[in-house]
């Protein structure tokens, strides 16, 4: 039976080191995107982070956001190999908020500045639930 034992614990740990560095790959991949990759790995598709927020941007340039049981709708386009979004709570006039888009398979990182905060997500399939009709 104690043989049996280090097996699994050497198997775990192998498994373990296969996932850390899984990650660690996945980590390096991120690659920024240009205007083309933009519009083909995001446009049409959810960025979401999971339970708490989530962006639609339609073809069309409409963007819909829902949180906290919520939606909006705004604005996108692609600008200078930026993705560019405005919000709907924006003062009059205000300029949209153009982030660099890096990925790495289906996550994704929206980066404004070096300054500033970056926006970690996942990108996936459009559930359907936002459209944009009933904001």
């Amino acid at each position: 039976m104690t043989g049996v034992r280090i097996v699994v614990a050497w198997a775990i740990g192998i498994v373990a080191l296969v996932v850390a560095g899984h990650a660690t790959r996945a980590e390096e991949q991120f690659k920024m995107l240009d205007e083309e990759q933009i519009s083909a790995r995001v446009v049409g598709k959810d960025i979401t982070d999971g339970p708490h927020w989530s962006m639609y941007l339609r073809p069309d340039g409409v963007m819909i956001s829902a949180e906290s049981g919520g939606s909006s709708v705004g604005s996108w386009k692609i600008r200078n190999n930026r993705l560019c979004i405005s919000y709907p709570a924006s003062a009059p006039g205000a300029q949209p908020e153009c982030n660099e888009v890096w990925m790495s398979g289906t996550n994704i990182r929206m980066r404004p500045n070096g300054d500033q905060e970056t926006i970690s997500a996942i990108v996936m399939a459009h559930r359907g639930q936002l459209t944009g009709k009933n904001p």
